[in-house]
């Protein structure tokens, strides 16, 4: 069974419990947490607020009738808590909601291999420790831009799997090409529709290059059961607009169980 969710960076817009509160108007019963500087809550605060911001969520998401299912984390990089810390601090709130694993931001494009891994290293351990698996998102100028490299910095880092996101492999440097070595290492994939040229990271649900099918398929065959994430950033969008966002939202999520529908996949 794979779990359809609505990430609550589709609502930055909106408070917190009113994104949960969107997500479930919509027909979702799961979200993936946004915890970014530019969203909801940041990984910094949470080393100082977590235990307060997890009663928080919980509260919301009961009165939402949802449930997280996985996060999407920035851990930040120049801000008085280190990444330790950080990682610590939203592996925590992970396992007291009982999530598996977590996405992180990749290193930048222009770290060696030899050095992410040097920092990874410390950080999945960290995480280990609170039952939690780390994932880096697959995107744009970061290591993980291209399959191949993405997967040999996962198999290089025990506790360290793959958010797949195909648009950055589509309206990115490898312009949709074969995603295979990305699909052993996937414990969570972010959803939006992306077209190769001219580039574009998010376009309409349908409308785009991305084969969803064939990606859904394979991880279905390798028996993938994670989360599937509804990723449509709510940036750019004005008060008279957002319903053509809020559609957008709505139109991944019913492709998404249409084709898994197709594939005779369960999905929650």
């Amino acid at each position: 069974m794979m779990q359809l969710a609505c990430s609550t960076l589709c609502f930055t817009q909106l408070s917190l419990a009113d994104a949960l509160a969107r997500s479930a108007a919509l027909g979702f019963t799961y979200v993936d947490l946004g915890v970014q500087a530019w969203a909801h809550v940041s990984a910094p605060e949470l080393v100082s607020s977590g235990e307060h911001f997890a009663a928080s969520l919980r509260a919301d998401a009961a009165n939402a009738g949802v449930a997280v299912c996985t996060m999407n984390v920035g851990l930040e990089r120049d801000v008085d808590q280190t990444l330790a810390e950080q990682t610590a601090a939203v592996s925590a709130l992970a396992a007291s909601l009982d999530l598996t694993a977590i996405c992180i931001n990749a290193p930048a494009n222009d770290v060696t291999l030899a050095d992410a891994v040097a920092e990874l290293t410390p950080l999945a351990d960290i995480a280990a420790r609170h039952g939690v698996m780390l994932c880096l998102e697959t995107h744009v100028n970061c290591l993980t831009e291209t399959p191949p490299v993405a997967a040999r910095l996962a198999g290089a880092v025990p506790n360290l799997g793959l958010a797949l996101d195909p648009s950055h492999f589509y309206g990115g440097p490898w312009q949709g090409k074969d995603m295979a070595a990305a699909y052993p290492h996937t414990h969570i994939v972010h959803l939006r529709d992306a077209t190769i040229s001219p580039p574009a990271l998010k376009v309409p649900a349908g409308t785009g290059d991305v084969d969803f099918a064939g990606m859904l398929r394979h991880l279905a065959e390798q028996g993938y059961a994670g989360p599937l994430a509804v990723e449509y950033i709510d940036s750019g969008f004005t008060a008279n607009t957002y319903p053509d966002h809020v559609a957008q939202v709505a139109g991944m999520a019913a492709l998404a169980r249409s084709l898994l529908a197709e594939l005779d996949v369960h999905c929650a």
